[in-house]
């Protein structure tokens, strides 16, 4: 199958379109709600297949009569099926990988559940997207959201920076947020679920606040996972075990590219990369005034940068 060009932003909206008035499109959050437990038996079957052990430091999620979303930590290609297993419940995906899931088997699978899809790169999209999950929560379904927006293929840190669109959708739905953390080590898997956060509980003019805390209880998670972990595992990581990670990860999904993940990840107006503090060098002309500045680049890129 074709891969759908993203850079074709007519064939692009055609094809979703298209997808959008199918069968699989147009089918309600009941029909959906009645086919899932088939979908979930059909994911413990997989995953068994695929020989995935999955853990959970705590699977029990808070009762509520709210509407929830389930706010995830992304870590690789089977997030979706290992997370479905741990919180058993319906939920529409949202998803900004329409041209990477057109024509496999997967958008059949998604599509039966339910997928919100979006564009990120499209504000009009992304306003669209908000609008129908919280149509979708008001009328009694669940979100699946990953609010990173891509795998965290950091090396340090926890949980990517997350915009807070995902507080927007809370509060203008009354949906009560489910965060939960995921970690990955080859084919084992640790999740665990943390206690539902309330965004109604924050002003309009609070959601940066919102989504630092929210970010912080997923990071939580994260090193609670981490901690959980054998010391004597730990140990016997090397040097390259990073590199292997990468490796790893994009093994599963030969779609997409290293750099088509940075690219994804979301970047605060306030926050810089290494790549953007030391972009002014570019347009420099060094000579014997400000050669300092190209050493502390160097310096820098030797002690911090990993080769991507």
């Amino acid at each position: 199958m074709k891969k759908v060009n993203l850079n074709d932003i007519n064939e692009y909206y055609a094809v979703r379109d298209k997808y959008d008035k199918s069968f699989l499109g147009r089918l309600t959050l009941k029909q959906r709600k009645l086919i899932h437990p088939i979908l979930l038996n059909v994911i413990k079957l997989r995953n068994r297949g695929n020989k995935f052990k999955i853990e959970t430091l705590n699977g029990k999620i808070e009762q509520t009569s709210r509407p929830k979303i389930f706010c995830i930590t992304h870590i690789g290609k089977f997030d979706i099926e290992v997370v479905s297993e741990v919180i058993k419940e319906h939920y529409y995906l949202l998803s900004g990988d329409f041209e990477n899931i057109k024509g496999t088997l997967e958008e059949k699978f998604l599509g039966l559940n339910g997928v919100i899809y979006l564009r990120e790169d499209d504000k009009g999209d992304r306003k669209r997207s908000k609008e129908k999950m919280i149509e979708t929560l008001k009328l009694g379904g669940n979100i699946m959201y990953f609010p990173e927006g891509t795998w965290n293929l950091s090396p340090n840190l926890p949980v990517l920076q997350c915009p807070f669109g995902i507080i927007e959708v809370a509060q203008k739905s009354n949906a009560v947020i489910v965060p939960i953390g995921i970690e990955q080590y080859g084919k084992t898997f640790i999740a665990t679920v943390g206690k539902n956060f309330d965004a109604s509980k924050y002003s309009e003019d609070d959601k940066i606040k919102a989504i630092s805390d929210l970010r912080d209880a997923m990071a939580t998670l994260k090193w609670n996972i981490w901690e959980s972990v054998s010391p004597n595992v730990r140990a016997q990581l090397d040097e390259n075990e990073f590199d292997k990670f990468i490796n790893e990860r994009l093994k599963e999904w030969p779609n997409f590219t290293l750099e088509e993940f940075y690219n994804r990840v979301f970047k605060p107006k306030n926050i810089h990369d290494e790549k953007n503090v030391f972009e002014c060098l570019k347009d420099l002309d060094i000579d014997t005034n400000n050669a300092f500045l190209a050493k502390q680049q160097l310096d820098y890129q030797k002690k911090y940068v990993k080769k991507r």
